[in-house]
């Protein structure tokens, strides 16, 4: 395939290329989002990316203190505080 010098090196078809499934799910979510709630897709992609944002955060909380719980746990059980 020829590329044409006005190409630009940060396309997102062929930098995506491995994930194509994926990027297309996601795209035609967008659009099926904007699509059924009348607001343009740039607004609809950015809330998208806000909320799952947010999400990634809150499970990026919810795992570390999952891990601190349970190092606590095992330092108990090391120690002989807490007997199973």
């Amino acid at each position: 395939m020829r590329r044409s010098p006005f190409d630009s090196p940060f396309d997102a078809h062929r930098a995506l290329g491995g994930a194509s499934p994926v990027y297309h799910g996601l795209r035609e979510a967008v659009r099926w989002g904007a699509h059924h709630s009348g607001l343009p897709v740039v607004v609809v992609a950015a809330l998208a990316l806000v909320v799952s944002f947010r999400v990634v955060k809150r499970a990026a909380r919810l795992a570390v203190e999952v891990v601190l719980a349970t190092a606590v746990l095992l330092a108990a059980t090391r120690l002989g505080w807490i007997v199973w």
